[in-house]
């Protein structure tokens, strides 16, 4: 039996980035520079001084000036002859110690990504053979039920499937442009041995059991119903006009049509008929047994390095990890919470000011509010503490999300002491009413990992409809990322290094239950029935760290 998966697709126009760290010379170059400004403020370093000091031919002190200057490091002044004075993002690099990527980044080709419309899943165009509405016939062949009624797709599940080259990383990711919503996924199923042909790797847990229920109720249906009786001609005639039904034709290709009377459905049994004589046939990459090694893995990994610094269990140790977050983060905080209550959220108001009055930028999202509390609230109450801590630039620092995610996350994002951005993730309502399951996250880190945290926090904000607020998230995406590549040319290792997969939204439905003794899946998710939030909604890690982790 044919059953139809309905999905879409989507195209998505992206950059990648290619680059390397700076050289040690280059270093030195921008060291050289900002202390002899700190000598002769009139006077900068210029080629000839920088070539005496250094002792290289005039050749290379070009390049490495020239890759300064274009990097926005070091601007040249006019005079008798061309000087070089750092820029405030050199001062910054020079002061830090940290060498950024020098990158190139160019636009890609753009990929097509299909989109299941019953459980949420996505995957590459060549992953998936789907056909035409035409070519389908969802007047004959039964079809999963179309659930996901929403056109956008959220970027951090996206990042996954686009393809780049050895030594390249994605740099920007572009709004996904739906190209259509009318095709479908055609799989076969074989009831007899449960056994589903034509699903994509990774898609089986989240949408077996919908095309084998769609599948059972066709054939109890078939089963059921009376041999098909063609009404006499001049009954027919008092409601509608007789179609005549054309000979079935032969050969391949051919997909028959049903005795069709205008006004009126095709009884059950006609559909049967002719949904019997299509077959596999119809789409002949069916006829494989696994045409796209699609056995039933469950969840594909994706993993990426990351570092696992510990587990954290309970409300205290929640409490004590949250405000040690916002009394040493440099740059950034991003509190995700499951659910938002007034009383919890002021506990942490003495904090979050002090963190403000730093100049720290400091988010707060949350999935829905509690019983008593509003999205007004929230808002006036963030407000008046942003407006204490800065005056009129704290509202710039604290951002309140004015709608509901929908999201069941537990997630906070925080730049540490030495500046790297580190998160938790689980299922910890950080400023709402705790549910009866135990709080449970675990505490991580590692550029490669933080680039897609960052880009779910930018979904979180999109979500809540602040386009700004997801666009700063993209931009530390891309600075987590240039990291990635620093670390990568230099061969760095990571400390507590696991594999990770951050898995966004619909991608729950892909994730196994049950325990491996080498796996901890951890996070909080929600699932929405109706509307277009319509499905899973939230954030969590799979962890694999072979031998060496404990579950609890």
């Amino acid at each position: 039996m044919i059953v139809l998966v309905p999905v879409s697709m989507f195209s998505v126009n992206f950059s990648v980035a290619r680059g390397r760290p700076y050289s040690r010379l280059e270093r030195r170059v921008l060291e050289e520079i900002a202390a002899r400004a700190g000598v002769a403020s009139q006077q900068g370093a210029t080629l000839t001084s920088l070539c005496d000091t250094f002792r290289v031919h005039e050749r290379l002190m070009v390049e490495a000036v020239v890759t300064l200057v274009g990097a926005g490091w070091v601007a040249v002044t006019s005079g008798r002859e061309a000087t070089f004075i750092l820029t405030d993002e050199g001062q910054q690099a020079c002061s830090s110690g940290r060498d950024p990527a020098s990158v190139v980044v160019v636009p890609a080709s753009p990929c097509t990504v299909v989109f299941d419309r019953t459980a949420g899943q996505l995957a590459r165009r060549g992953e998936v053979l789907t056909v035409s509405k035409q070519e389908a016939r969802p007047d004959l062949n039964p079809v999963t039920p179309l659930r996901i009624v929403r056109n956008a797709l959220d970027e951090s599940q996206i990042q996954k499937l686009l393809p780049r080259a050895s030594g390249e990383w994605v740099r920007s990711i572009g709004r996904p442009r739906l190209v259509t919503s009318e095709r479908y996924l055609p799989v076969r199923v074989d009831l007899a041995d449960q056994a589903i042909t034509g699903l994509p790797r990774g898609w089986h847990q989240a949408l077996s059991a919908e095309i084998l229920a769609v599948a059972e109720a066709r054939k109890e249906e078939l089963d059921g119903a009376p041999d098909l009786q063609v009404a006499p001609q001049a009954a027919l005639q008092e409601e509608a006009p007789l179609v005549p039904a054309r000979m079935p034709a032969t050969g391949p290709g051919h997909r028959p049509t049903p005795l069709s009377i205008g006004g009126r459905k095709p009884p059950a049994a006609a559909l049967g008929a002719a949904a019997a004589a299509q077959t596999g046939a119809n789409f002949p990459w069916l006829e494989e047994n696994d045409p796209f090694g699609s056995s039933n893995d469950g969840l594909t990994d994706q993993s990426t390095e990351a570092a696992m610094f510990s587990e954290v269990s309970g409300e205290e140790s929640h409490q004590i990890l949250i405000t040690e977050a916002l009394a040493t983060a440099a740059n950034h905080i991003l509190i995700a919470s499951p659910t938002v209550n007034v009383e919890s959220l002021s506990k942490l108001g003495a904090a979050i000011q002090a963190a403000v009055t730093r100049g720290v930028r400091v988010d707060v999202l949350y999935g829905d509010t509690d019983d008593g509390t509003s999205p007004q609230d929230v808002v006036d109450l963030l407000n008046r503490i942003g407006y204490h801590a800065a005056e009129r630039l704290g509202r710039d620092l604290l951002k309140p999300a004015k709608e509901p995610t929908g999201s069941g996350a537990g997630l906070l994002i925080f730049d540490g002491r030495d500046g790297a951005l580190e998160t938790v993730i689980g299922n910890y309502a950080w400023v709402g009413s705790q549910s009866s399951e135990r709080a449970r996250s675990v505490h991580m880190g590692g550029t490669e990992f933080m680039a897609q945290v960052a880009r779910a926090a930018a979904g979180l904000w999109t979500w809540s409809g602040d386009q700004d607020s997801a666009d700063r998230w993209r931009r530390v995406a891309n600075r987590c990322q240039d990291d990635t590549a620093v670390s990568a040319a230099r061969g760095d290792l990571l400390k507590d290094q696991v594999l990770a997969e951050l898995i966004v939204d619909d991608e729950h439905a892909q994730v196994p239950q049950g325990s491996e003794d080498s796996v901890l899946r951890i996070g909080g998710a929600r699932r929405h029935e109706n509307g277009s939030a319509a499905g899973i909604r939230g954030i969590s890690a799979v962890i694999r760290r072979p031998q060496t982790l404990t579950i609890p």
